[in-house]
């Protein structure tokens, strides 16, 4: 009776610590996660001369390439090729035989489907006179 209440002690102290770890889990997530977005969007003005200038952060865009025709460098490689077997004019059949064929290197027309790329766009002043 005694170890029961031992486990069953011990299972609901070990349910109640995965969930705090849980909650502790998801608050710093989510406060982590929140300086991020608040560094993007500052922007710093500053005064020099006759006019201010504003710096505006840097960002990540998604950007969709459109489908397009490249070249892309193939390099030479050797590779087994089957010639099917044959008869003759004389009426004799030659079997089949596997040959190691050498396929030259070079640069071919590939296509590259469209694709969704990361573009990062640079910071930049802007300065008023």
């Amino acid at each position: 009776m005694r170890a029961t209440r031992t486990r069953r002690s011990l299972a609901v102290a070990m349910a109640g610590a995965m969930l705090a770890g849980g909650a502790a889990l998801t608050t710093a997530t989510s406060a982590s996660a929140a300086p991020t977005a608040a560094v993007t969007s500052t922007v710093q003005t500053h005064q020099h001369g006759h006019g201010a200038c504003t710096w505006h952060p840097g960002w990540w865009e998604n950007k969709l390439v459109p489908g397009q025709w490249s070249k892309d460098w193939h390099p030479g490689w050797w590779q087994y090729q089957w010639h099917a077997g044959w008869w003759d004019g004389h009426h004799q059949w030659h079997h089949g035989h596997s040959q190691k064929v050498w396929h030259d290197a070079g640069w071919k027309n590939v296509w590259q489907p469209a694709h969704w790329e990361k573009v990062w766009h640079n910071g930049y002043w802007t300065c008023q006179h």
